[in-house]
């Protein structure tokens, strides 16, 4: 795979991105928490019939920026910098977890461009408990303060699994995803710097015309995304549910088929 590595520069915003194949059919490729652009390097090596674009988000990888909120005008000139130093007029947009309010955003705010939307069990259908405590006040402020002090947070969630408020898929994403400083300084960004990035049902259907238009993912064992909870909101489209956990359904066979699709049997907006 030969790729190269570039960055849009706004404000004290970076945003890295890294750019493989020549194609005249764009894919743009946004990730989960905790990852950074190499989540999709099999699909950088799959396929080939693309230009690919993934992104590291703020706050991940190689993408920074400062200490305050993501608003949606900060990130709407994000992308206009990006499109208008790619020279891209129309584009596929796939975002995962986190990373699917981003793809929903580009939907959204930037219709005319995108050709198809691809969610891959997407956040931003519809807010957590975890999400509400740590985004409202004043939980909020309880919530910064276990972010800064590593051995009280793990010293909270070791109470709340043995009251039985944390079941064994949380308490696995917790070791797995917060086992660090850094990680609970991450995810509190991610949760409150970027609240406003949000979906909006009204909004999509302005990008929406047809069900080809957008397509989701689910994973029947995900503990992080409700199958149950989301799919009402999917009427907007087409939507495929896999046997497989949270982060194991980016790379299922059926995504990259699906994707890879497109390259014979275009969803084109109209």
């Amino acid at each position: 795979m030969s790729a190269e590595t570039k960055k849009i520069i706004f404000e004290k915003y970076s945003l890295a991105y890294t750019v493989s194949g020549n194609s005249e059919l764009k894919l743009l490729l946004f990730h989960g928490f905790g990852q950074d652009r190499t989540a999709f390097d099999l699909y950088h090596e799959k396929l080939l019939g693309f230009e690919i674009y993934s992104f590291d988000l703020i706050f991940h990888g190689e993408s920074t920026g400062p200490e305050k909120k993501l608003s949606p005008n900060d990130w709407f000139t994000l992308m206009s910098m990006f499109i208008e130093k790619e020279q891209i007029k129309n584009f596929y947009v796939a975002g995962f977890s986190l990373g699917g309010k981003f793809a929903l955003f580009l939907a959204i705010y930037f219709p005319t461009h995108v050709s198809q939307l691809i969610l891959i069990a997407p956040d931003g259908f519809y807010k957590s408990p975890w999400y509400l405590i740590s985004t409202t006040w004043p939980t909020r402020l309880l919530f910064h303060y276990l972010t800064q002090n590593f051995k009280q947070f793990h010293f909270l969630m070791g109470i709340l699994k043995y009251v039985g408020l944390i079941d064994a898929s949380m308490n696995r994403f917790i070791h797995k995803e917060l086992s660090n400083q850094a990680a609970l300084k991450r995810v509190y960004r991610s949760w409150t710097y970027f609240r406003d990035i949000s979906f909006s049902s009204k909004l999509l259907k302005i990008f929406l015309k047809k069900p080809s238009h957008i397509h989701t993912f689910l994973g029947a064992k995900d503990p992080l995304i409700d199958v149950n909870k989301i799919t009402p909101l999917l009427a907007l489209g087409t939507y495929t549910v896999l046997k497989e956990k949270h982060h194991k359904i980016p790379i299922h066979p059926a995504v990259l088929a699906y994707i890879q699709s497109l390259e014979t049997n275009p969803h084109k907006k109209e």
